[in-house]
């Protein structure tokens, strides 16, 4: 077995999850194949990468240290691919795009068709993450660029707004919010609640501000979808939070209501994210402006902070 990009990227994931099942997930594998991976890098380089626990896995001290390996080197190749792009026009060549489930839901859909009109011979490669761990990809060069939220720290990064929406609850026809104009986090936490999976930004934000009002979440069942969720609404099971981009403004023939959220900090912002523009392949730098200029709202003084590499996050 040759060491190749691929399983050190998903070597990386293990760490991440410290879990094979969750990382064999977010590579769309068998379980057996990442340990096959992780077994076979161990027999290449002689140690042991991995301590296996009941409970997941966790790095030994061999494995901590070719993550840091791994990382350089998948920097090297972000900086080689960068480079080689220098002599094209970015007409051809690949972006590698991780945004997390509600921009791909919600709203990069229409934009990366028109990119991809505009440039047939670039392909996207999209994968779908969680909003911390898009943040440590960027980092670590594994992707070109990122559409995530704000809410997390972004320090070595360049970030720039890119769509905004609010949290709404959506709850089933006979609920009794469902004739509310608009309701406050603190009135929804009085019923069972249908939850998107611990890993989402969104779920942490509602434990957190469940925290401040020294309440609890009553998670009555926890999924990894928007159609598991609004499907589970619509049964009548508990409400769900979502975000208003992906649930859009269904009428009583969806099986559900949706009502905004009166609270500031229900008003989210997307951001696109990337190391540095001018180490981007010129390929992912035409996938940023195509970007940009599908954002309506953003204003002069902003545009000029963002070319400066400068966008004052609140």
């Amino acid at each position: 077995m040759r060491i190749d990009l691929v399983t050190l990227k998903i070597f990386l994931t293990v760490i991440e999850e410290r879990n094979l099942a969750r990382a064999a997930e977010r590579h769309f594998i068998a379980t057996s194949a990442v340990s096959k991976r992780i077994s076979d890098l161990e027999d290449v380089l002689g140690v042991q990468l991995l301590e296996r626990r009941n409970m997941g896995v966790r790095p030994t001290p061999a494995g901590l240290e070719l993550v840091t390996h791994a990382k350089d080197m998948m920097l090297v190749m972000a900086r080689m691919r960068a480079q080689m792009s220098e002599f094209g026009d970015g007409s051809k060549g690949e972006v590698r795009v991780f945004a997390n489930s509600t921009a791909i839901v919600g709203f990069l859909g229409p934009t990366i068709r028109t990119f991809l009109e505009a440039y047939p011979q670039i392909d996207v490669h999209l994968e779908e993450w969680s909003t911390p761990f898009i943040v440590r990809a960027l980092r670590d060069g594994i992707a070109d660029l990122g559409v995530f939220w704000s809410g997390v720290s972004t320090a070595g990064l360049v970030v720039q707004p890119f769509r905004r929406s609010n949290l709404v609850a959506v709850v089933p026809l006979q609920h009794a919010l469902a004739d509310r104009s608009e309701v406050s986090f603190a009135e929804t936490l009085d019923y069972d609640l249908i939850a998107f999976h611990e890993g989402s930004l969104i779920f942490r934000m509602m434990q957190s501000y469940a925290a401040d009002l020294q309440r609890k979440l009553r998670i009555r069942l926890q999924v990894t979808s928007f159609d598991a969720m609004r499907t589970m609404v619509r049964s009548g099971v508990g409400i769900a939070v979502m975000s208003d981009v992906t649930v859009g403004t269904p009428d009583e023939s969806f099986g559900y209501k949706v009502v905004p959220f009166s609270d500031e900090w229900a008003r989210l912002e997307s951001l696109i994210g990337y190391r540095d523009f001018d180490a981007l392949p010129r390929s992912a730098q035409n996938f940023v402006r195509h970007l940009q200029r599908s954002y309506p709202g953003l204003a002069p003084e902003a545009q000029g902070a963002i070319e400066r590499g400068r966008y004052p996050l609140t």
